[in-house]
């Protein structure tokens, strides 16, 4: 059996027992749509169903941008936030981002993480690997007005 944590002044540790509330000024988040949606314009995809009903979703002129990556990916990680930003600057296309450790089918051509695949129509165009953020950004300008 553990023995107690001794805390300042020689004090045992005891948890607290009462509910903290958030008060009155705390706001929930909104409701998303879908549960792995990231943002209004940006989904989230776990699985291969998830990867191909996003694609599946996507019209013949649509074109989309997947960024396959991980969370233990430290230039996914760290990519992200630039990606999102620049998502916001090319609003003609749809965006995903893919973790990579759930997916067997979606990632087969996957080499690097993280990877940017560009589809057009359900069909890879064009890809971007690694964590260039200009040959990102230039590759979505050069999409965004297709």
């Amino acid at each position: 059996m553990a023995q107690p944590i001794e805390w300042p002044a020689g004090k045992p540790f005891t948890p607290p027992t009462e509910v903290i509330s958030a008060g009155p000024n705390f706001r929930k988040p909104p409701m998303k749509d879908k549960p792995s949606q990231i943002a209004p314009h940006m989904e989230g995809l776990r699985t291969d169903e998830e990867f191909d009903s996003f694609m599946k979703q996507q019209k013949a002129s649509d074109t989309t941008v997947v960024q396959f990556g991980s969370t233990w990916c430290t230039k996914c990680v760290e990519i992200f936030p630039a990606f999102y930003d620049m998502s916001k600057k090319f609003t003609k296309m749809n965006y995903a981002v893919a973790q990579v450790d759930y997916m067997k089918e979606a990632t087969k051509n996957v080499k690097y993480s993280p990877s940017f695949f560009i589809y057009k129509g359900g069909r890879k165009v064009d890809e971007v690997v690694g964590k260039d953020l200009q040959k990102l950004e230039d590759h979505l300008w050069l999409h965004n007005d297709e």
